[in-house]
């Protein structure tokens, strides 16, 4: 998407914003993914050890429950690394209206656009 910004118009892609119509610019943090199921894979982990654990004790191949245990561990080190994402949301608000008008994984991207867009509302 093509983004440009002067004194009269913020264009993002097809759509255009007036300068001048903007009161406030603002970025909204948003964690896209949920981190719920994150700990009970990490449960899940910890049983299935538990359960390798007392197959040892008992003498007997503890391999499945080895195998489950690291799977259900490595499914919560992916859910938990896949929490962390961020994304940013740049919103126009106008007397009328907010408008979600970008949104980046790249907070300097954001924080550039911001910048870009309150000098132009300053300089009208």
């Amino acid at each position: 998407m093509q983004i440009t910004v002067d004194n009269n118009f913020a264009r993002f892609g097809e759509k255009s914003y007036a300068i001048n119509k903007i009161n406030t610019v603002e970025v909204r943090t948003v964690y896209p993914y949920a981190t719920g199921w994150t700990w009970g894979w990490a449960m899940l982990a910890v049983i299935f050890a538990y359960g390798a654990y007392n197959l040892i004790q008992d003498g007997k191949s503890p391999t499945p429950a080895v195998a489950l245990c690291l799977l259900a561990a490595g499914i919560s080190h992916w859910l938990w690394r896949r929490s962390k994402i961020v994304e940013f949301q740049l919103f126009l608000i106008t007397s009328s209206a907010s408008k979600q008008a970008y949104s980046s994984f790249d907070e300097g991207e954001i924080s550039d656009l911001r910048t870009r867009i309150e000098a132009a509302m300053v300089a009208v």
